[in-house]
Order: structure tokens, then sequence, then C-alpha cells
């Protein structure tokens, strides 16, 4: 059950691992979908280095925007990350707790084992008294005999 429980917190970790390796894929492909994003508006901005006017108030308001999503993504690549690792400190908790509980049943069952020996060496004493008895009784029965016969032969 240990190896059973260690085994399953390896593949949660290595499920873990792998959840956290493709949101950080994620965060690079944006990363480098808003850097062309920036590059091309700065190419834009060098096309019309001329002009001051609405184009420029519109590429400013798409820079604001595209800086405003990545901001989302971000967070909710945060978010998503913290509550991956809320769930795997809960089950890590509860693996511990398991583990806690093995070990205190275990613990039970070896007093049970060892009230049972305790229990089984007493018997043993006693049978070996009681053995101990009948082969007095039956050495006392030889005595016994061999005077009668001693009686008999007289």
């Amino acid at each position: 059950m240990y190896h059973e429980q260690n085994l399953g917190r390896v593949n949660d970790k290595q499920a873990h691992e792998k959840e956290v390796a493709k949101l950080q894929k994620e965060i690079d492909f944006l990363s480098n979908n808003y850097s062309q994003l920036v590059e091309d508006v700065s190419k834009l901005f060098d096309y019309q280095d001329g002009k001051m006017s609405h184009d420029m108030d519109y590429t400013s308001q798409a820079i604001n925007e595209l800086n405003e999503k990545k901001k989302q993504l971000e967070d909710q690549a945060k978010i998503e990350l913290s509550m991956e690792k809320l769930k795997l400190a809960k089950e890590q908790r509860c693996i511990l707790q398991s583990q806690a509980d093995i070990i205190q049943n275990m613990r039970k069952a070896m007093k049970e084992v060892e009230g049972d020996k305790d229990l089984l060496k007493q018997e043993k004493k006693k049978l070996e008294y009681l053995i101990a008895d009948l082969l007095n009784a039956g050495h006392a029965s030889k005595d016994k005999l061999e005077r009668i016969k001693a009686i008999m032969n007289e």
C-alpha cells in the first residue's frame, strides 16, 4: 500500500509537471504572438511616421487592447496554475492522512497479535505442566507396578 501511494504521488507529480509545461508553452506562444503584434504595430508606425491623427489613436488603442489581453491571459494561466497546485496539495494531504491511518491500523493489529502471542505462550506453559504431571503420574504407576511385581515374585 505504501509503495502504491508513493507511485500515485509520483504519477501525480508527473501529471502536474506536464500541466505546468503545457501552460508554459501556452505563455511562450502568447508572448511570441504579442511580440509579433508589437513589431507589426511598430512597422505600422514607421510606415505612417508622418501621420499623427486618427490612425495613431487606433494603433495605440490596439496596443492597449493587446496589452490587456496579454495581462488577462497571464492572470488566467496563473490562476489555473495555482488551482492545480491547490488540487495537488489537497491530494497530498489525503495521501498523508491515509498513510497515518494505515500505520495506526497496523499498530493496532500488531498489539492484537502480541496479545494472541501472550495467550499462546500461557497455553503452552499449561500444556507443558499438564504433560509433566502426566509423565510423573506414569512414572508413579510404573513404580507401583514394579512393587506389585516384586511382591508377586516373592
